[in-house]
C-alpha cells in the first residue's frame, strides 16, 4: 500500500497538527461547511501556510483521507494477528478489530465513513482514484486463504465475502453514527455490538429458513 506523499517542505509537527485539525473539522461539519479558518486556528499555523502546503481545502481534504486510510490500515494490520481460514470467523475477526480502532479514533472513522460513502460531489472522482489501490488491496487480503470446502456448489469466495462485508460494514456504520449522535458508554456499546456480530455470524453460517427436506 502506498502512503500519501506529503509536500516535501512540510515539517512533521505542522503537518500532523494540520491533518489532525482538518480531520476534526471535516468530521464535525462535513466538507462543505468546514472552515479553513477554524482548521488553522486549531493547528496553530497561518492560513497562508495551509494554502502553501495543500493548495486549497480540496487538497487538504484529499491528503487527510489518504493519510487516515494509510494509518488505519497500518494499525489494523498490527492488531489483527493471523487470519482464520474460516470465512465467518475471518469476517468476525476483521469486524471486531475494526471496532476496537473505531473506539479509539471515532473522529477519524466518522471522517472516513463520510468520505467513502457520501463524498462531496466535486471530490468523488478524485477520492475514487486515490483510494482504488487501497480498496483493491483490502479485498485481495480478505479473499486470500479462505477454506471453501464447506461452500455450496456454485458459491464463490467473492460472492460470500461481498455478502458478509455488506452486512458487517453496515453494522459498523450504524454504531459509528450512533456514537457520533449521542454520548454513550463505549463498554456497553461494545458488548451489544459484539453480541450482534456473533448473532449475524451464526445466522449467515446456518441460514434463515429451515431445511425443506
Amino acid at each position: 500500500m502506498q502512503a500519501a506523499s506529503p509536500h516535501p517542505s512540510i515539517p512533521d509537527g505542522r503537518r500532523t497538527a494540520l491533518v489532525t485539525a482538518a480531520i476534526r473539522e471535516f468530521a464535525g461539519n462535513g466538507y462543505l461547511a468546514a472552515s479553513t479558518n477554524r482548521i488553522v486556528e486549531a493547528a496553530g499555523v497561518s492560513k497562508g501556510l495551509l494554502f502553501h502546503y495543500f493548495g486549497d481545502k480540496k487538497g487538504l481534504y484529499l491528503y487527510a483521507v489518504q493519510t487516515c486510510i494509510t494509518e488505519v490500515m497500518r494499525r489494523f494490520d498490527e492488531r489483527l494477528g493471523p487470519a482464520s481460514p474460516d470465512l465467518f470467523e475471518r469476517l468476525r475477526q476483521y469486524t471486531l478489530t475494526k471496532w476496537s480502532l473505531i473506539e479509539e479514533q471515532l473522529s477519524t472513522f466518522a471522517f472516513l465513513q463520510e468520505a467513502m460513502t457520501d463524498p462531496p460531489a466535486e471530490l468523488r472522482d478524485a477520492l475514487l482514484a486515490s483510494t482504488a489501490e487501497i480498496t483493491a488491496s483490502t479485498y485481495q487480503r480478505l479473499f486470500q486463504g479462505i477454506d471453501t470446502s464447506a461452500f455450496r456448489p456454485g458459491v464463490t469466495v467473492e460472492q460470500a465475502m461481498h455478502l458478509l462485508s455488506w452486512t458487517f460494514d453496515g453494522l459498523g456504520k450504524q454504531y459509528t453514527t450512533l456514537l457520533r449522535q449521542q454520548p454513550l458508554d463505549l463498554a456497553s456499546v461494545r458488548s451489544v455490538m459484539f453480541g450482534e456480530v456473533d448473532t449475524y455470524v451464526a445466522l449467515l453460517r446456518h441460514g434463515i429458513e429451515t431445511d425443506p427436506s
